[in-house]
């Protein structure tokens, strides 16, 4: 790893660090905030345990007044402030807080807050808009240098996953800041786990639209292409899709508390923030997908290519290519001439494709004859008949090109719904290629965006699951974290 790597990694720890210095420093004392309708400085402080804790400071500022505590010794206490209407004593405000005052002089609230915990929200807040930026620069260097790579959608998926982070903690932080009398630790909470809910739930109805587009498209897919079980993939995704949409919205139905701003349990309020925050991840990775898709297809390569390999698909019964085939090698040809007369340079066909089953040719010679029939000097044609899947086409492929010139500049057409994957395929085979993306009907766009995603995320499945585990295992902690400070410095 370089020194610049070492140097973005080292900043992870540094902020931890850092915020877990400041917060057990800032422990040490505790700042109330108490809502002061009245506008009174008339106020009384009483503790049960006197001499435990002092109050050191207390100002009135217009519609709150601030009181600072200070630990004497160690034990247990509630101290109770009332703040009384000095035109009407019976009128008052009164807050109990109960308070025990740890070996280490840590002062920890009962129920969640503790001293620090302003610290721990402050580098949080720092911790989420560091990883956006080191995201953000990892994303935009992939997409200069590989762009075909999971790394590259994974940036930019964390790059947004962080990014809302970033915006949700920052209007807390600002929020705490202007109203620190409404805003304490648990509220805080609450509040991050709201947003997160919220976030999650307004993309419901787009979840569903999406559902009832993607079974229609199907069904116009099936109307043109035939009946086949990857034509039902799309139907079947948007099923689960919506009885999960409806899922959600019948458990809120049942549970009503659990839509609540303020919840009352930490499980609740626990599990709130991990589901919703998992969903907001899947849909970031959702969109990191699509984009990356999107950006793919409409790539331009640079016209310096050796070799155009043309990955091949299901042939027509009469041996010559339906129509998602040869929209692939007509877009090799066009990128094929439009090079030779733009910089005189020829580049050589890999059609590529072995004989399924129930293919009266395989699909390497119907591309070939096709391409012949197009124009194309058969000496210009180098088939590769063995591969079964993507992998197998750019591996088979990159054989031929090397043993014609090692190190070729190498482009790949496929459809251009499966540009991206397709070219990490080509990465994983060891080749460093372009890829150019031939048009489709809009029918095959949301069943084959669909099963990219999920080609995307079962490719790399165990990296989501640790993603997904992080989340959860940061929630549990930031729910518990007065419970851990309590053990931790006891």
């Amino acid at each position: 790893m370089n020194r610049k790597k070492w140097f973005l990694a080292a900043g992870f720890p540094a902020i931890i660090i850092l915020t877990v210095v400041a917060a057990v420093l800032a422990s040490r004392s505790y700042t109330l905030y108490v809502n002061n309708p009245f506008g009174s400085d008339n106020t009384d402080v009483s503790y049960s345990a006197p001499g435990l804790i002092e109050n050191t400071e207390i100002k009135h500022l217009g519609v709150y007044s601030k009181f600072v505590f200070r630990p004497v010794k160690t034990g247990e206490c509630v101290v109770t402030i009332t703040i009384y209407n000095q035109e009407n004593t019976n009128e008052l405000t009164m807050v109990r807080l109960p308070i025990k005052v740890l070996k280490t002089g840590t002062m920890y609230i009962s129920g969640y807050d503790y001293g620090g915990y302003g610290f721990t929200l402050l580098g949080m807040t720092v911790f989420m808009l560091y990883a956006f930026s080191v995201c953000l620069l990892l994303f935009r260097k992939n997409k200069r240098k590989q762009f075909f790579s999971y790394k590259t959608m994974l940036s930019f998926a964390l790059s947004l996953f962080f990014g809302l982070q970033s915006l949700l903690y920052l209007g807390l932080v600002c929020a705490v800041i202007v109203r620190p009398d409404i805003f304490d630790a648990w509220r805080i909470f609450n509040y991050a786990g709201f947003i997160m809910m919220i976030l999650f739930a307004l993309s419901l109805p787009a979840i569903v639209l999406f559902s009832l587009f993607m079974s229609l498209s199907n069904l116009s897919l099936i109307r043109h292409e035939g009946f086949g079980k990857n034509n039902l993939f799309g139907i079947l995704i948007s099923l689960v899709l919506f009885a999960g949409s409806v899922m959600c919205v019948f458990t809120a139905y049942l549970n009503p508390n659990s839509t609540d701003t303020e919840l009352t349990s930490v499980r609740d309020a626990m599990l709130r923030v991990a589901i919703s925050t998992a969903f907001v991840y899947f849909e970031c990775i959702l969109c990191s997908a699509v984009f990356c898709t999107q950006f793919a297809a409409r790539h331009e390569p640079e016209r310096n290519k050796d070799f155009i390999i043309i990955l091949g698909c299901r042939v027509g019964d009469d041996g010559k290519p339906l129509p998602l085939l040869r929209g692939r090698i007509d877009r090799a040809i066009a990128f094929y001439r439009r090079q030779l007369d733009e910089t005189g340079k020829e580049a050589r066909f890999i059609p590529s494709g072995g004989k399924g089953g129930d293919e009266v040719i395989s699909e390497a010679a119907c591309i070939k004859n096709y391409l012949i029939e197009q124009g194309i000097d058969e000496r210009l044609i180098f088939p590769e008949t063995r591969s079964t899947t993507t992998l197998e086409n750019m591996r088979f492929s990159k054989e031929i090109a090397d043993r014609c010139k090692p190190e070729a500049n190498i482009l790949f057409s496929t459809t251009n719904y499966h540009v991206f994957r397709s070219g990490m395929f080509a990465a994983g085979a060891g080749m460093r290629a372009d890829g150019v993306g031939a048009k489709t009907k809009w029918y095959f766009w949301p069943n084959a965006q669909m099963r990219e995603f999920i080609g995307l995320l079962a490719s790399e499945w165990k990296v989501n699951l640790l993603f997904i585990v992080a989340i959860v295992a940061v929630s549990l902690f930031f729910s518990n974290i007065s419970t851990l400070v309590q053990w931790a410095v006891g």
